[in-house]
C-alpha cells in the first residue's frame, strides 16, 4: 500500500454500537476509510448499487437480519468478483467459518480480536487477496509461492481430505462420502497437519482454496435455526 492509496471499505453488522465504534477506529488509522455501512447484507448491497462505489473490502457479520452474512458473500462475490470479504464475528464455529471461506470470504477475525489485527487484515486482503488470522498457514502459503520451500507430496487420501475441508461435512460424514473409517480420515488429518504445520481445519480449508485444490459444488443453503440460536447476545 502505498503513501496515495486510501482502501476504501464497506461495513455491514446489525449491532449499532459496535459498527459504530470499529468504524471509528478504522477511519483513524490513515489510508483506510469507511465509504458504506449497513445494518445487514441486503442494505450493504442496495447501497453500494446506489452509490455507484466499489468498495475495496467488505466487511460482514455473520448473523445479520433480513440478509445474513453468508448470503452476503454469495451475492458480493456474483455481483462485484473484485470485491474481497472479509468476515468479522463472534462465532467461533469452524464449520461456518469453513463455508464463509468456501463462498469465497477473503479472511476471517473473531471480534474478540485485537483491535490492531483489523488493520492487518483490511490491508493483507486488500494487498495480497487473503488474510489468515492462523499465521502457521499464512507463512506456508507465502512461504509456498515464493518458492522458499516446496509443497509437500500429498497421498490420495490427503487430497481428498483437502477437497472436502471446505465442506459443510463433519469429519464423520467426509470419511464416509469418500469409504473409509472415520479412524483412517483422522489419520490423514493429523498426517496433513504435520506435513503442512497447520492445526486447524480453517488452516485446512484457506490452504485448499489457495492452491486449487478444491473441486466441489458450493452448497448455499444456510441453517437459520443454528444462527438464531447462537446469536450472541
Amino acid at each position: 500500500m502505498t503513501d496515495e492509496t486510501v482502501i476504501q471499505v464497506a461495513y455491514a453488522d446489525d449491532h449499532k454500537v459496535v459498527r459504530k465504534g470499529i468504524i471509528s477506529f478504522i477511519n483513524e488509522l490513515g489510508g483506510i476509510e469507511v465509504v458504506i455501512e449497513a445494518d445487514n447484507g441486503k442494505e450493504l448491497i442496495e447501497k453500494i448499487e446506489k452509490s455507484g462505489i466499489i468498495p475495496d473490502v467488505c466487511i460482514v457479520d455473520i448473523n445479520m437480519p433480513g440478509m445474513n452474512g453468508f448470503d452476503t458473500t454469495i451475492a458480493l462475490k456474483q455481483k462485484w468478483r473484485k470485491i474481497k470479504v472479509l468476515v468479522l464475528t463472534a462465532f467461533e464455529v469452524e464449520l461456518y467459518l469453513v463455508r464463509m471461506i468456501s463462498y469465497g470470504a477473503n479472511g476471517y477475525l473473531l471480534k474478540s480480536c485485537d483491535p490492531d489485527e483489523i488493520k492487518k487484515a483490511i490491508v493483507a486482503i486488500h494487498n495480497d487477496g487473503m488474510y489468515y488470522a492462523d499465521y502457521r498457514t499464512r507463512n506456508l502459503v507465502n512461504d509456498v509461492k515464493s518458492e522458499r520451500v516446496m509443497l509437500p507430496r500429498l497421498t490420495e487420501g490427503e487430497m481428498q481430505l483437502l477437497n472436502h475441508c471446505c465442506s459443510d461435512l463433519s469429519y464423520g460424514q467426509i470419511a464416509e462420502k469418500i469409504g473409509v473409517t472415520q479412524k483412517s480420515l483422522e489419520g490423514h488429518r493429523d498426517n496433513l497437519c504435520r506435513k503442512l504445520g497447520i492445526n486447524s481445519r480453517i488452516g485446512l480449508a484457506m490452504f485448499a482454496m489457495q492452491f486449487g485444490l478444491v473441486t466441489k459444488e458450493i452448497n448455499t443453503s444456510v441453517d437459520g435455526n443454528f444462527l438464531k440460536k447462537n446469536a450472541y447476545k
